[in-house]
């Protein structure tokens, strides 16, 4: 049993929209931050676009380069916090302010200028076939 297509898109743009909003924010210490817009409303105007174009597919290419980022992040957040102070506790990322704007922004920067990149490399081989 398939899906119909209309059907297949809604289900991608909200499991698109869901992990830029989720992925866009994790840097945010409070939910409830202004900061919050960036990731939600800019996720928001990348899925319609894909959505509009029927670009999903380079959509969820540039979502998972996006968590790409939000692991090396984590992981490389962990490392420093290892090698800074093995004896002390480093406070976490989201606690400076000024490291979750830029680290909200710069992810939904990664998440842009890879749907970018994504769209580019189907468009060079859609022209060549």
């Amino acid at each position: 049993m398939s899906l119909p297509d209309s059907l297949r898109t809604v289900v991608a743009v909200a499991v698109y929209w869901t992990a830029i909003a989720l992925g866009g924010s994790v840097l945010l210490p409070d939910p409830t931050s202004p900061l919050v817009v960036v990731p939600v409303l800019g996720g928001g105007a990348v899925v319609a676009h894909a959505a509009g174009t029927d670009r999903l597919v380079p959509l969820g290419y540039a979502v998972g380069t996006m968590w790409v980022a939000v692991l090396a992040l984590s992981v490389g957040t962990g490392v420093v916090d290892v090698a800074a102070a093995p004896d002390e506790r480093i406070a976490p990322l989201a606690d400076y302010p000024g490291i979750a704007a830029i680290g909200t922004v710069g992810l939904f920067g990664v998440l842009v200028v890879a749907y970018a990149a994504f769209v580019r490399r189907d468009a060079e081989r859609d022209a060549s076939e």
